[in-house]
């Protein structure tokens, strides 16, 4: 054998043990995967604590807004009739007996973002009374 092809001969024999030893040495371990899913996990449960807070704010806010236009249409039909209403109902569709109705102070009866089975109710100078707020 002549020195040159010695050389390429040795040169292919190097390369192919460097492709073999990289392709054995790529991915990764186990371990490496475990410990990305391990903080992923950390990442994605603190997210859900977040956005879970963030839902109760906003359904505290939607219940004061709510409370505050139940509260204004209830002195406008108090101003309009001359007494207190009875219910939320009789803010949305005239109550029987009543003169000087000149509803409907709300365009539909609010839900409550906490519990829809209950509704709002007032008292008798006309302010809601809400159990989830209290």
């Amino acid at each position: 054998m002549r020195f040159d092809e010695l050389r390429t001969l040795n040169y292919v024999r190097k390369t192919t043990l460097k492709k073999d030893n990289k392709a054995q040495q790529s991915g990764f371990t186990l371990w490496e995967v475990l410990i990305v899913l391990f903080l992923m996990g950390i990442l994605l449960t603190s997210s859900i604590t977040h956005f879970g807070s963030a839902s109760k704010h906003v359904r505290l806010q939607m219940n004061r807004a709510n409370i505050q236009r139940i509260e204004g249409a209830a002195q406008l039909y108090k101003i309009d009739v001359g007494t207190s209403p009875l219910s939320v109902m009789d803010l949305v569709y005239s109550p029987e007996g009543v003169s000087g109705w000149r509803g409907p102070y709300l365009n539909e009866i609010p839900i409550n973002p906490f519990n829809s089975e209950q509704g709002y109710e007032l008292d008798l100078s006309a302010r809601v009374y809400d159990s989830a707020a209290n």
